[in-house]
């Protein structure tokens, strides 16, 4: 099969792939059948943070989307659908909200993440009934202390069930201080004595079926007393003493297999966390003292922006400040919480770099414009491409037609992949009228360098070649500072540039599978017809209308002038000198000269010598004659 069949066969799959992707995706999923589009022509709210590190370090990549992640949360948590946050550029994020956002909504995405470490001193029912908590619901104080820690209270409510092992020694004389190491709180955090009516009243009346409706006030309340937090899914109520350490105390967190006493890995992986020195010695008297039976029960919680994330039971001490929590998670459930605790240690702050109203009207009138700039651009380029290259202009309208088929799916792929999340903007739209001189650029280098193989004298079929293996490197080179270009953008830009960036990219990619797998094969099919191969004046590989000035090449080590081109089939065409004539003519020219150079003697007149041999002359004049006759 020739190369030419093998490539169109190829694009051709390529087209059914992606139509039959976007087919089946409308039809049994929840894809649309068009491109997403973005927020600057859906209309919205977009705010961009910078994020600056209070001890002025680096802030790394990791760090940054862990806080996308908790923004992430937090709006989510608020009901605000199609929400959008990215990291762009390395130190900012980029929150796209569609529609109006209201108050609530400004003010999550720019508190910056807190975390904190208290003790739980109770856990209840999600729902919220209004009263107050019953007598025996926690027991008092005095009964709580005097408890086994594996019944002071039910096992923690959260779904994982999780476990902490401490990792340093199992000594049981290990006795529990009498307060926190804070010094300043009348009675150490994990006491019930932290039970007042109020709090009980508040517990009661918390409703954690909807975790957000009591999630800004945990995340608002003071580290000294204690509070009501949910948690994520729902499932239980904390009552929580005063802080015992912050989250930005961890020093490291990490992901390990979990193993056995024996030392066998049991499947499963845990989360081991460090804290600094100056707060180890408050973390290891939390851990004795729930360990101990002093806490109201034996567990403790991680609480990120007013949800609990974790709520393991101490296992055992933690004198050293060095900790594991287990309760078989996978390894994408261990990372996680490993991240939220790291996360609780990074010094970021954010502040405010933009913020801009986009009017829905708006954008639609932009995208109107963008389109009409674009088949005007469009038109523009085929009706040049007409003037210029007359019939053969097809195959530069047929290219531009299946590279702007190959964008349309592609984008509209990528808008419904949930991972990738494509969106459309009017950076983009400019991004593809830009590409179509792209495009276009691409088949004006092919077909002048086809041309110019015509000017020196090539057949049409061998010029497509020959003009091809010049073209394709011009081509290459052009196509590969767009795509550097376009990747130095995307990598240093934010927002709308950003958008340009990709859409040139991805156009200049497409552009290369265009010419490479359309274009080429196209009209190397063409000039095996007969209207283009002949070069008909129409077809655009007319030799007569391609610089007539340009001396010709006429075969047997002859060029053919101007002055020979214009005047054959007229009157003025030149007289042409017979066979024999001219071979004798040529003989004598070569005996004076080879004459002159031996010192002036001349070789003897042999007549025989001018005569015609008659084999050649009947070869020499059949060439003659088809000479003529071309």
């Amino acid at each position: 099969m020739p190369a030419r069949r093998i490539a169109l066969a190829a694009l051709a799959v390529l087209i059914l792939l992606l139509g039959g992707g976007i087919g089946a995706g409308v039809w049994k999923g929840d894809w649309q059948p068009a491109p997403k589009l973005a927020l600057d022509l859906e209309g919205g709210t977009q705010i961009i943070l910078q994020a600056q590190s209070r001890d002025g370090s680096a802030i790394d990549a990791t760090a940054m989307e862990q806080a996308r992640q908790i923004m992430s949360q937090r709006v989510n948590a608020m009901g605000v659908a199609e929400t959008e946050i990215t990291v762009q550029g390395g130190t900012n994020i980029v929150i796209d909200v569609p529609g109006q956002l209201d108050q609530a909504t400004s003010e999550a995405v720019r508190q910056t993440a807190s975390m904190s470490f208290r003790p739980v001193l109770g856990v209840v029912a999600p729902e919220g009934s209004g009263e107050p908590m019953p007598s025996d619901g926690g027991g008092e104080a005095s009964d709580a202390g005097g408890q086994d820690p594996g019944e002071s209270s039910s096992a923690p409510a959260d779904p994982s069930q999780h476990l902490f092992d401490g990792l340093i020694s199992e000594d049981s004389s290990l006795a529990p201080p009498a307060a926190p190491a804070a010094g300043d709180l009348p009675y150490p955090a994990w006491s019930l004595d932290w039970l007042t009516p109020e709090v009980q009243t508040e517990l009661m009346s918390a409703d954690c079926v909807d975790p957000a409706a009591q999630q800004e006030r945990a995340a608002a309340a003071a580290p000294d007393e204690p509070v009501v937090a949910c948690a994520p899914d729902g499932t239980a109520k904390y009552l929580l003493g005063p802080e015992v350490v912050a989250g930005s105390a961890i020093e490291s967190s990490g992901v390990a297999s979990d193993v056995t006493p024996t030392g066998q890995a049991t499947g499963y992986y845990v989360v081991n966390m460090s804290f600094n020195d100056s707060t180890a010695a408050s973390f290891s008297e939390m851990t004795k003292a729930l360990y101990g039976g002093q806490g109201a029960t034996a567990a403790f919680v991680n609480v990120l922006d007013g949800l609990v994330i974790s709520a393991p039971e101490v296992q055992e001490p933690s004198p050293g400040g060095e900790a594991s929590i287990s309760g078989n998670f996978s390894q994408e459930e261990a990372s996680q919480l490993s991240d939220q605790l790291r996360f609780g240690a990074l010094p970021l702050e954010f502040e405010v770099a933009s913020e801009q109203q986009i009017s829905a009207t708006l954008g639609a009138d932009q995208l109107q414009m963008g389109l009409i700039a674009g088949l005007i651009g469009l038109a523009l380029v085929v009706l040049y491409a007409f003037t210029q290259y007359r019939l053969l202009s097809i195959v530069t309208t047929s290219s531009l037609l299946i590279m702007g088929l190959l964008t349309y799916a592609t984008l509209t792929v990528l808008s419904n992949i949930p991972d990738i999340g494509y969106r459309l903007s009017l950076a983009g739209v400019v991004g593809l009228i830009v590409a179509i001189a792209f495009t276009a650029d691409s088949f004006i280098v092919y077909f002048e360098r086809v041309r110019d193989e015509i000017r020196e004298g090539r057949g049409i079929v061998a010029a497509v070649d020959h003009g091809w293996d010049r073209a394709k490197r011009t081509i290459l080179a052009s196509d590969t500072v767009n795509l550097i270009a376009a990747v130095v953008l995307y990598v240093l830009s934010t927002g709308g540039v950003r958008g340009f960036a990709f859409v040139l990219g991805l156009t200049t990619v497409l552009d290369l599978l265009v010419v490479f797998l359309f274009t080429h094969p196209v009209l190397q099919a063409l000039v095996r017809t007969r209207f283009f191969g002949k070069g008909h004046p129409w077809s655009g590989l007319d030799p007569a209308r391609l610089d007539r000035d340009v001396p010709a090449y006429a075969g047997r080590g002859r060029v053919r002038l101007t002055g020979e081109r214009a005047g054959r089939g007229s009157a003025a065409e030149e007289v042409r000198e017979p066979i024999a004539v001219r071979r004798a003519r040529l003989e004598k020219e070569a005996a004076e000269q080879a004459a002159l150079a031996g010192g002036g003697e001349s070789a003897p007149d042999d007549p025989g010598q001018t005569s015609p041999d008659p084999e050649d002359q009947s070869v020499t004049g059949e060439d003659d004659t088809e000479e003529q006759s071309r």
